[in-house]
Formats: C-alpha cells, sequence, structure tokens
C-alpha cells in the first residue's frame, strides 16, 4: 500500500520518493500475502476511484492517481488466496472503473492513464477471471471499451491532423487496440459473437476518420472546417504502412471478426473509389485532347481519392494476410471461414471473369453479385493497378499518386505470399472458390501471374526515376520466384525471359534503376533461375543472365590501362553495377542452390580484394566491396562444409589485411562527420559477426550441398593458423597446419578494428550495437579463447563491457551483460583464480549487484542480469557477502535492515554454496524477481546509492594482490592518481575529461562566455548550481572567486572542490543534501551528461527543486522540444563549442531575457 499512496501525497513527501514515481513506468503490482487485507478490502480501491474524481482537474495528481489505479488492475500474484478472491476483486475493480468513465467528461490527460487501466486490466487478469464476471457486468464493459477505442481513435486522427506535439490520444488508442488483440487471441473463451458487433464499430470508426469527406471525416476539425490546405501524403515521413503497422494489424485482426462485413464494405469503397478516380481521369484526359499544352489541374479530388484508396488499400492487405515473415504464411483463418460459408452462393465462372476482368467494373459484369467476395476484394485492387497502367499508356504519368502504385505493390506481394498457389495441405478445410481461382495448375493462378508479371515490367519501364516505388515493385517480382512452385510458372512467360535479357544487357531504362533496385532485381532473376527446367534451356538461362555480368567485368578490370581509367564514370558505374549485381546473387542463396552460387562467387571475391587497393580512396566502391563479402558470409556460411568454409575464411583474412594495410594510421577523430562516413567498419564488424554465426547455424553436412561437384583444391596457398595469429605475437612455425576457425578470423579481425574504433565512434547508434553485439557473439561463442588474447586486446574488451553496462543503452547494457555469464563460467570450468580474466570478473560482481539492487531496471533486464550475478556469485562468494553486509550496515533504520536482510537470505537460501549446478540457478532466478519486486522500490526510496558512494569506509575491501590488479588494469583510462596544481585548480582540463562518464569539456572561449552569463543572471551575491557543468564551475570561480556556487557532479574526483562539491547521479535526481530548501539558487546552469529524453527528464526534476526561476540548459539540438516541454526553455543563437568537436550540434536554452541570443 505504501508504494500506492506515495504519489498520493503529493508534495509532503521527501523528494526521493517523489522522483521515484514521476520517473517511474507503469509497473505491475504483485505483493505478498501480507497485504491482502488491506489490498483487498474494497474500502481501499473505492477510495483511489473517490481521490481521483476529487483531483481529476490537476493534470498532475490526476496521471498519479490514474497511475495507482493502473497498478491496482495489474495486481497477481499470493495476494488472492483463491480464484473466487479474483473474481470478486475484478468485478469490484470493473464496476468502479465504468462508474468513473460514465460519471465524467473525458480530460485529454486522463486518456492515455485510462487506457493503462484497462490494458493492465485485460493483460494481467486470465480469460477464466474475466469470463467468470457477471454477463451484464462483461456486456457494460466490452461497450465502455468500444466506445472508449471508437472515441479514442477520433480524436487520434485529429491530433494527427493539427499537428499536435503530445499525441495522448493516439498513445491511448493504440494502447486500448493492443487490448483488443489480447482479447480476440483467446476469443474462444468468451460468448460466440460476442466480439463481433464492437468490432464493426472499431472497424467503421476507423475506415470512417480515413476517407475524405463526405463519407468520412478525415482532415476535418471539430467544427467541420477544413484543418489544413490540400495535401499530398508526405513522401518524405514514414511510410504509413510501417508507421501505422500496429494499428493496421489491429483494425485487420478486427476485420477478420465481422468479415460478413468489412470485406463486402472494402470492396466497395474500393470500387467506388476506383470509379471516381477513371473518370477524373478520363476527364483530365479529354481537356488534354481539347486544349493541348500545359494547363491547370484541379488536383484536390484527385489527392482526396489517392488517399482513400491508399488507406482502403492498407486495411485490406492487413485484413487478407498477415505479415509475411514466415515462408509460407497462411491464409487467415477467418478469411477461410468466411469464403468457405458463402461458397453455395459462388458462382465460379462469374467469379473468374470478375477476377480476370480488372479493366472493367465489376458491377457492369453481369451476375456480380454471386461472385466469392475474398476474390471481388482482390480484383478491386486489381482495378485500381490496372486503371494507373492505363493512365500511363495514355501519358498522364504526371496525374498519378506513386504513393498509390507503392500501395498496390506492397499488397499484391503481401497478397502473392498468402494466396497465390495456395498449398491445399496447409489447410484442415479449403475454400472452393479460392482453390480453383488461385491453386497449383489453375487458369486464374496462370493467369494472374502472368498479369502481375506484365505489371513489374511496366512499373520499372514507367517508374524508374522513383526508387521506393521501384524497389516495392521488385520485392513484388522476389515474391513471385522465391517459392519453386510459383517461379516454375513464371518462366513459362515470354515476359520474364525478355525482362532478364534487358536486365543482363543492361538496356534502358532498367540500367537507370537505382543501385539498391538492380540488386533486388538480379536476386530475382537468380531464383528464377532455379526453377524447374530442362538442362539445355537452364544453360541457355544461366547463359544469358550471369555470363554477360562476368565478361563484362572482366573486360573492364583486365585492361592494361585500368589503373589509369578506374575513376572515369562509366568505368565506376560498371564496377559499380556488378558489385551490387554479386550481392544481389549472394541474397538470392537458398540450400538447394547454394553450391552453384558459392562457385560463381568465389570467382569474383579473389578480384573484388584487387579492387580495395584500386579504389582504396573511393569510400563508397569499399563499402559495397566490403559488402558483397558481408552478403556472401551471411547468406552462404550456414551451408558450407569445412572446404568451402576454408575458401571463404581465406578471402575473408585476405580482405581484411588488405583494409587493416589501407587503414594504417588512419585516425577517426572527425567527431562532426555522419555516421554513414564510418560505414566500413560497420561492414567489417557485421561481417565478422556472420563468420561467427558459422558456429551455432551450421546447415552444411560435410559439403554434402556441394556432392557431384568438382570440389578440386583451394586456389593459391591454404590459410595457416599462423597468419591469423600473428596478433598474439607467436611463432607462426609453432602453429603451421592447424585448421582455421571462424573464430580464429573474426579475432584477427578484431584486432583490426579496435585500433580504428575511436572513443567517440561509440555515440553512433548503428557503430555501437554492431560492436558490442560482435563482442558478445565472441564471448558467447569462444569464451575460452579470450583469456589468450593480447593483454592490450584483452584490456580493450573488458573496458568495453563495462562502458556498455554503465554508459550506454538499455540494449547495449544487456549483450554485456549477457557476455559476462559464459566468461565467468569459463573461469569456473578452468578454476584458475589468479587470470586478468578471474580478477575482471570480481570488478564486474559488484557491478551487477549495483546494476540489480540499486538502480531501476525493466524485466527483461533483471533475468539476464540475474543470470550473469549469479554465475559471478559462484566464483566470489566471499566478496558477494562482503557487498550484501556493506549494504546492509549502510542502513540506519532497524526495520529496513530487517527487511533487507530477510530478502537477502531468501535469494540465497540454500544450504549448500552457490554453483553452477542448473537447478540451484533456476531457483536463484526465480527468488530474484521476488527479490526485485519485493525490495526495489524501498532501495530506490532510500539514498542508498549515495551512502555507498560517498563512504569509502563503507566500501568492500578486497585483498591488496585484487586492488593492485584491478589498478594496473584501468590505470590507462581513470586518470585518478594524478594531482591537481593548487594554481590550476580551477583551470579547464586540470581534471581531465572521462568520456566514460559522458565528459566533454567546453573550449575557454565558450566556458568564460557561459560562466558570465552565470554570473550575470545570479546577481550580485547570487547563489549558482552548475549541474554537472563543472568547466562552467571552474570558469566562473576563476572569474570570482567569492562567488557562491556549487558543483553537482557523478565524478569523485571532483571533491577536491571541498565542500562546493556534492556527489550527484541523475538517476537519483532528487537525492540532494537534506539542508538545501526547494528553489534556493538564484541561477542553475545544467549540461546532461546524455542526449536522452530519460535523462533531461530527470536532469528537469533537479533544476526545478533547485532553480528560484532562471535556468541555462546546454544539451544537444535534438532536445530542443524536450527542453521547452519540460523546463519552458527556448533556444539561444550563441553555439557553444568542446575542447573536442562533437558529432552533436549543442545548443543553449534559458527561461528568461539572456545575453546568448546578441
Amino acid at each position: 500500500m505504501e508504494l500506492l499512496l506515495l504519489t498520493l501525497t503529493g508534495r509532503s513527501l521527501g523528494r526521493h520518493y517523489i522522483a521515484m514515481f514521476e520517473s517511474s513506468h507503469n509497473v505491475s503490482l504483485k505483493p505478498t500475502e501480507s497485504w491482502r487485507e488491506a489490498l483487498l478490502d474494497t474500502r481501499a480501491m473505492d477510495l483511489f476511484f473517490t481521490v481521483h474524481r476529487k483531483i481529476r482537474e490537476d493534470s498532475d495528481m490526476a496521471q498519479d492517481s490514474l497511475q495507482c489505479l493502473a497498478q491496482l488492475a495489474s495486481m497477481h500474484g499470493p495476494i488472492f488466496p483463491d480464484e473466487s478472491a479474483r473474481v470478486s476483486y475484478l468485478a469490484h475493480l470493473v464496476k468502479g472503473l465504468l462508474s468513473m468513465i460514465n460519471g465524467i467528461e473525458m480530460e485529454d490527460s486522463e486518456a492515455v492513464g485510462i487506457s493503462n487501466i484497462i490494458s493492465n486490466l485485460i493483460t494481467n487478469f486470465p480469460r477464466s477471471i474475466l469470463t467468470a464476471l457477471p454477463s451484464e457486468l462483461f456486456s457494460s464493459f466490452i461497450t465502455c471499451l468500444t466506445v472508449l477505442t471508437c472515441s479514442f481513435g477520433r480524436s487520434a486522427a485529429l491530433e494527427e491532423v493539427l499537428d499536435k506535439d503530445d499525441m495522448v490520444y493516439m498513445e491511448a488508442y493504440d494502447k486500448l487496440l493492443e487490448s483488443w488483440l489480447t482479447l480476440l487471441q483467446d476469443d474462444e473463451h468468451f460468448p460466440k459473437g460476442c466480439f463481433v458487433q464492437p468490432a464493426v464499430q472499431v472497424f467503421n470508426s476507423y475506415i470512417q476518420c480515413h476517407l475524405a469527406a463526405p463519407d468520412g471525416t478525415r482532415n476535418l476539425t471539430a467544427n467541420g472546417v477544413a484543418s489544413h490546405e490540400e495535401e499530398e501524403i508526405n513522401e518524405l515521413q514514414e511510410d504509413d504502412r510501417e508507421l501505422f503497422s500496429d494499428q493496421l494489424a489491429s483494425i485487420g485482426v478486427l476485420g477478420r471478426i465481422a468479415a460478413d462485413h468489412s470485406i463486402p464494405l472494402l470492396s466497395s469503397l474500393l470500387e467506388d473509389r476506383v470509379t471516381r478516380l477513371h473518370g477524373q481521369l478520363q476527364r483530365h484526359q479529354q481537356q488534354l485532347l481539347a486544349s493541348p499544352g500545359p494547363g491547370s489541374v484541379d488536383r484536390k479530388v484527385l489527392d482526396d481519392l489517392y488517399e482513400d484508396i491508399h488507406w482502403l488499400i492498407l486495411v485490406t492487405g492487413y485484413l487478407l494476410a498477415d505479415d509475411p515473415q514466415s515462408e509460407t504464411p497462411l491464409i487467415p483463418s477467418e478469411v477461410m471461414e468466411y469464403s468457405i460459408s458463402h461458397s453455395t452462393e459462388v458462382d465460379m465462372n462469374t467469379t473468374l471473369q470478375v477476377l480476370g476482368s480488372p479493366g472493367e467494373k465489376a458491377s457492369s459484369i453481369p451476375g456480380c453479385n454471386r461472385t466469392d467476395c475474398v476474390i471481388r476484394l482482390l480484383s478491386a485492387v486489381l482495378r485500381t493497378s490496372e486503371v494507373e497502367s492505363r493512365a500511363t499508356q495514355a501519358s498522364l504519368t504526371e496525374l498519378l499518386s506513386p504513393q498509390m502504385g507503392k500501395d498496390i505493390m506492397w499488397f499484391l506481394r503481401r497478397w502473392a505470399k498468402t494466396y497465390l498457389l495456395v498449398d491445399e495441405k496447409l489447410y484442415s478445410q479449403i475454400s472452393l472458390p479460392l482453390s480453383m481461382a488461385f491453386g497449383a495448375d489453375t487458369e486464374g493462378a496462370q493467369w494472374i501471374v502472368g498479369y502481375l508479371l506484365e505489371k513489374v515490367i511496366n512499373n520499372l519501364s514507367v517508374w524508374s526515376s522513383e526508387p521506393e516505388l521501384a524497389n516495392d515493385t521488385v520485392e513484388l517480382l522476389v515474391t513471385l520466384v522465391e517459392r519453386r512452385e510459383r517461379a516454375n510458372v513464371v518462366i513459362q512467360c515470354e515476359n520474364w525471359w525478355n525482362l532478364a535479357k534487358r536486365f543482363a544487357t543492361r538496356s534502358p531504362p532498367l540500367n537507370l534503376l537505382s543501385s539498391s533496385v538492380q540488386r533486388t532485381l538480379m536476386k530475382a532473376l537468380v531464383l528464377g533461375g532455379f526453377a524447374h527446367m530442362d538442362s539445355d534451356t537452364k544453360q541457355q538461362y544461366w547463359t544469358e543472365v550471369l555470363q554477360p555480368l562476368q565478361q563484362r567485368f572482366l573486360n573492364v578490370i583486365n585492361q592494361e590501362n585500368f589503373q589509369q581509367i578506374c575513376q572515369e564514370e562509366e568505368v565506376k558505374r560498371e564496377i559499380i553495377a556488378t558489385l551490387e549485381a554479386l550481392c544481389g546473387i549472394a541474397e538470392a542463396t537458398q540450400i538447394d542452390n547454394v553450391a552453384v552460387l558459392f562457385n560463381f562467387l568465389m570467382d569474383f571475391l579473389s578480384n573484388c580484394i584487387g579492387l580495395m587497393d584500386v579504389y582504396r580512396s573511393t569510400p563508397e566502391t569499399v563499402n559495397l566491396i566490403i559488402e558483397v563479402f558481408v552478403e556472401v558470409a551471411h547468406k552462404q556460411i550456414c551451408y558450407l562444409g569445412e572446404s568451402k568454409s576454408m575458401k571463404l575464411y581465406e578471402a575473408c583474412l585476405t580482405l581484411l589485411q588488405v583494409y587493416s594495410k589501407n587503414n594504417l594510421g588512419r585516425k577517426r577523430v572527425d567527431v562532426t562527420a555522419e555516421e554513414d562516413q564510418y560505414q566500413d567498419l560497420l561492414l567489417i564488424m557485421e561481417l565478422l559477426t556472420n563468420l561467427l554465426s558459422k558456429e551455432f547455424i551450421d546447415f552444411s553436412d560435410t559439403d554434402e550441398v556441394f556432392r557431384g561437384q568438382e570440389q578440386g583444391q583451394a586456389a593459391g596457398r591454404t590459410v595457416s593458423a599462423a597468419d591469423v595469429v600473428l596478433y598474439r605475437g607467436q611463432e607462426q612455425g609453432q602453429a603451421a597446419g592447424r585448421t582455421v576457425s571462424a573464430a580464429d578470423v573474426v579475432l584477427y579481425g578484431v584486432n583490426i578494428v579496435l585500433p580504428l574504433m575511436s572513443q567517440d565512434l561509440l555515440k553512433f547508434p548503428s557503430l555501437c550495437n554492431q560492436y558490442y553485439k560482435l563482442i558478445t557473439f565472441i564471448c558467447e561463442i569462444f569464451p575460452e579463447k579470450i583469456p589468450q588474447l593480447p593483454e592490450e586486446l584483452f584490456k580493450s574488451l573488458m573496458f568495453s563491457l563495462e562502458l556498455g553496462m554503465t554508459s550506454m543503452s538499455s540494449e547495449v547494457s544487456q549483450l554485456c551483460l549477457e557476455a559476462l555469464t559464459p566468461l565467468a563460467e569459463q573461469c569456473a570450468k578452468t578454476q584458475e583464480t589468479d587470470t586478468p580474466l578471474f580478477i575482471a570478473t570480481r570488478h564486474f560482481l559488484k557491478l551487477v549487484f549495483d546494476m540489480l539492487v540499486l538502480q531501476k531496471h525493466n524485466t527483461e533486464m533483471t533475468v539476464v542480469a540475474g543470470e550473469a550475478l549469479y554465475t559471478l556469485v559462484c566464483l566470489h562468494q566471499a566478496e558477494y557477502s562482503e557487498l550484501v553486509e556493506t549494504l546492509l550496515s549502510s542502513q540506519r533504520d532497524a526495520v529496513i535492515y530487517q527487511r533487507l536482510a530477510d530478502a537477502f537470505n531468501k535469494l540465497t537460501a540454500s544450504s549448500t554454496p552457490p554453483s553452477m549446478d542448473r537447478k540451484q540457478k533456476v531457483a536463484f532466478l526465480k527468488s530474484l524477481e521476488e527479490f526485485v519486486a519485493n525490495v526495489g522500490g524501498l532501495l530506490n526510496c532510500i539514498q542508498v546509492s549515495r551512502a555507498m558512494s560517498d563512504s569509502d569506509d563503507d566500501a568492500p575491501q578486497l585483498c591488496a594482490r585484487t586492488l593492485a590488479a584491478l589498478q594496473e588494469f584501468y590505470a590507462e583510462t581513470s586518470g585518478l592518481d594524478k594531482q591537481i596544481p593548487p594554481e590550476e585548480k580551477f583551470s579547464v582540463g586540470a581534471v581531465e575529461e572521462d568520456w566514460r562518464m559522458s565528459q566533454f569539456w567546453y573550449s575557454d572561449e565558450t566556458a568564460r562566455r557561459l560562466a558570465e552569463e552565470v554570473l550575470q543572471a545570479a546577481g550580485d551575491g547570487g547563489r549558482i548550481a552548475c549541474v554537472s557543468a563543472p568547466s562552467v564551475y571552474q570558469t566562473l570561480k576563476r572569474l570570482d572567486s567569492s562567488t557562491p556556487a556549487t558543483l553537482l557532479e557523478f565524478d569523485h574526483r571532483f571533491s577536491v572542490y571541498g565542500d562546493e562539491f556534492v556527489f550527484y547521479d541523475y538517476n537519483d535526481p532528487l537525492s540532494l543534501p537534506e539542508d538545501w530548501a526547494p528553489q534556493s539558487f538564484d541561477m542553475v546552469i545544467a549540461d546532461p551528461p546524455y542526449l536522452s529524453q530519460e535523462c533531461l527528464s530527470k536532469v528537469a526534476l533537479t533544476v526545478k527543486f533547485l532553480t528560484k526561476g532562471k535556468v541555462l540548459l546546454c544539451t544537444g539540438a535534438t532536445m530542443q522540444e524536450d527542453a521547452e516541454k519540460l523546463l519552458g526553455l527556448k533556444m539561444c543563437s550563441f553555439l557553444p563549442k568542446h575542447t573536442h568537436n562533437l558529432a552533436n550540434e549543442f545548443r543553449c536554452y534559458v527561461n528568461y531575457q539572456s545575453g546568448l541570443d546578441s
């Protein structure tokens, strides 16, 4: 109860409690049996509903009260003695919720909170409990959920139109749609058909919000007036099918529940829009014929039609098919059952006529009402496609919408994966109309394959200048040939052969397609080549498709003057086109074609390595060369037996050596560069990761897939172990003859990559994630090789793991924790206690302990960190006991001490010492979950972390030998042993910046400008707080040593400033001296250590507590919106600089009249 009540007692609580809840997320509640009497008392719940009604007009307090109710809705665990208690509790909760919602006019600020309550309720209570509710109450709840969903959906659409910053209704709408999905996943537990009418209402509401007036409400304000002028779909933004994929998936599922309503509705709406579009285009054509030449075209009607069609096609695609993530996605059961239930009313001849007549209106075909509705809905999309094609033939392309073309291609690809050549063996029952129209060996399937192929060719000719549309088009082509059954039909089409010849000869306009589109087109053509053909036909096909590629490439690179002409545009285009084609060929790899493709590609790889030298000053080409190796390793390594793997390892090793030679001495210091300028490093790490995958994904059977092919000997010399262990400083002769493994090549590559990786590069998300993914794989797959690494490389890896755990994103932190477990297990296996790895694991024990016990983290992180902690505890049991004892001894409150002691005793309750026994580990992890749930909030409320950080005497004491080793291990980066001369005490840089703590000092000019600004804003004798801004503090103290300034800083090296230094951890934003009164500083300057909303929101809590009013914030330009939202700050014109240039643009923000704007 204490955790729930904290948010309701407002400002009378201590700062630490407030901070904990202001920064917390929606957490489920799992109290123990001891809370049963208090929380199961209905009066307690009634109190929370009553409190909310009283305070709901205060948006801040209302959010807190709704969070309490959301936690009550999530309550589960041993607090419920039996199922009847859960039913009673849920019934009272639902009654209170319905009473609260029905009795109020909802505020905007309540939408998300109420959606969280409903989501928690549906997610946490089993279906058996929900169905046990009185039927009238359950029905009222579903009605309320339906009304809320429709209402939030309309408000969300309005938010989007008005481009609001705070999309509260969109968030609430998404949450409610997720709740519907949760209910519908187990709909067999509920009364049959109970969700049909709600589904109809939610579906209709969604459609209405996305159609233009008069049928819909899109782009209308509450007053019925257009909210903005005519607009096309903004193609610069993320595509709607991705941006709203979760919404569309939910609406698709709801549409299936009400298939009798939704499928005919979509057919009718789409047919109507396409007919109107056709009419509009015809009128424009007649106008052009009547008065040739440029003329004005009123696009308002066209644009409205295009956007209507856009949303109707998206909804249709999500209704008819699931995301095609698997190779053989199935027709949704609801769609199949719908088609089957109406099959007796269907006339197949009419249905096939409607399907095969996309040039005609379905309503104009006699007997169209006896068409299968699923097929008729597809026909409406084909009709849209046909109208588009005929418009291009009539030279009306400029009137068309590329977005509509993309939607058509996306839909046809999604549909073809699921329906085309439907495999009846995968279904317990099959719709006869669907089987007859799209099944194997049917005229319908052959016709539609031909139609789709013709559409692809037309698109590539007309839309070659639209990369996204062209890419969607070739992705459809890949779908047509990626399954052998479909490919067998495709290659019978003459258009397919014509397309292959035109592409192989680089005929226009195919040669004008973007590189990525050409790559995917080559992938499709290669996949088609493995369809069923006689040997002569297959040989002819490969001769026409692949031989020209090889011949042109050799003709270019074998010219005597190639070195002189290599930079000519025509030559570079040919090289790039070849490299893109090779990537496409590699991407086409399947288990039944890998033998042919591997041998073909290996002939190219050695030549590609030679190009690394030729184009070493052309990064784009170098990146593409590396990408060829990345794709070959990614797609083929898992199928290769030992001899073929060795050939690939050799090629990759040679590539790495050439890359290393060309990058020797290269400095990566330009931190102002964009991330894509480091694409080569990203690709190298991706290549190494792909090679490692061989060790855990291996489908080969000693070259079984190459049986019948000439094995031969590896061309040139074989890679010896000596080649790849040079970095270990061993003699080549000692290792000669040993088989090269993926680990050898990868570790060699890591030794090349690490010197090229600068500290600043880890700020780039893609580089950072790929780097940690790579080193985690190495630790997981080959932990025994880590202790064998050279000293410097070992130190770098250990430092990287600590940095990732403590200073990077949660995803990176999780990767590092996953790497720790196998390393600790390796130490346990060897039983060697004097190795650097064993010493390092002792250090990591405290880091993981602090993370789990003293820091906030999600449930997923608890599991991963728990596995690492258990393994580390097995290694260092005495040190773990010291950590626990230190934590307990820091507690002054006897009650808290006893609660913590009991929790730790329960955590390691086993009578036997922890070991690598799996049962013990599972029991520990289960106990850990309960431990975190029971004491996590308690530890966040008390000042444990500060007590442990500030008291050196209370810190765990390791033996002298261990401490010496650890100090040596981190000597290079710590800088803690440096003494600061008195005369330089306040010099910027006297304390060296440590990027591990995200420290980057301002330039002298910037530090002085900011210090002068702060002094002026504070006024004579004004009290100044410098939050994570030490260089400003140092400078203002140099300018005026008498200024009453305080530095709030995480780094204890700044404790040399005595009483003016206060330890500050933004994760505990209100852990401040108890004698500090709120709003007691005349001026606050803050420089949050990280550019994240989470970090700034916590620092903002500190700033609000400290400042009397004036605030100066220094952070990235990307944080402008958050700075205004959290602190009401405006950006200044002044541009702060750092001693080392940062990749992210920095700006200053203030809430007062500032000299930084002059």
